[in-house]
């Protein structure tokens, strides 16, 4: 079991027994129920994020990803990221996978760092409604208050942590490898 699931694990079990401790098995089984009723509508837009992630790296050859996300890329390659993570649409569902397949096919570090940094602070999917609900001065505001940041994270990733790109993509590997043991 690796140290993800026994966190989380553990976690739940903390949260039953004070849910238990609250308002007995009745108030355990309304958390779980919840649970569950979310992981069942979650489920189909994970097999489809997981399928979208397999089908881009079989798809865009390695090479390709090299050559506009990788390490020769440049700052161009994390504006290329950048633009990538405000123009998917998805949860952490879609664009954690499709870092993690952009990384393994030879992304850089600060190109990942880019796309999910991008993903959190620039979705342009979730655009009409965040001007709706905080009014399109908040919303522009806020967007040219965090316009920069995937830029200049993507950057201090490659100065930082570029020697590291390898380690993390073994480590993801490893992941996928736990994974296809377990079943």
């Amino acid at each position: 079991m690796s140290k993800t699931v026994l966190g989380m694990t553990l976690a739940a079990c903390l949260l039953a027994a004070l849910a238990f401790a609250q308002g007995g098995w009745p108030l355990v089984g309304q958390g779980l129920f919840t649970g569950l009723a979310t992981a069942i509508q979650v489920l189909p837009l994970l097999v489809v994020a997981f399928a979208v992630a397999g089908l881009i790296s079989v798809l865009i050859s390695r090479e390709a990803i090299q050559r506009w996300l990788g390490r020769g890329a440049g700052f161009q390659g994390i504006f290329l990221a950048a633009i990538a993570g405000a123009l998917i649409p998805g949860g952490p569902y879609v664009y954690f996978p499709l870092a993690a397949t952009f990384l393994c096919a030879g992304a850089d570090i600060g190109t990942a760092i880019a796309f999910v940094t991008a993903k959190n602070l620039w979705t342009l999917p979730r655009l009409p409604m965040e001007m709706a609900l905080l009014t399109p001065e908040i919303t522009l505001i806020r967007y040219a208050a965090t316009f920069i940041f995937p830029l200049v994270l993507g950057l201090a990733a490659n100065f930082f942590f570029a020697h590291r790109v390898e380690d993390v993509r073994q480590g993801i590997y490893a992941l996928h490898r736990k994974k296809n043991n377990s079943r």
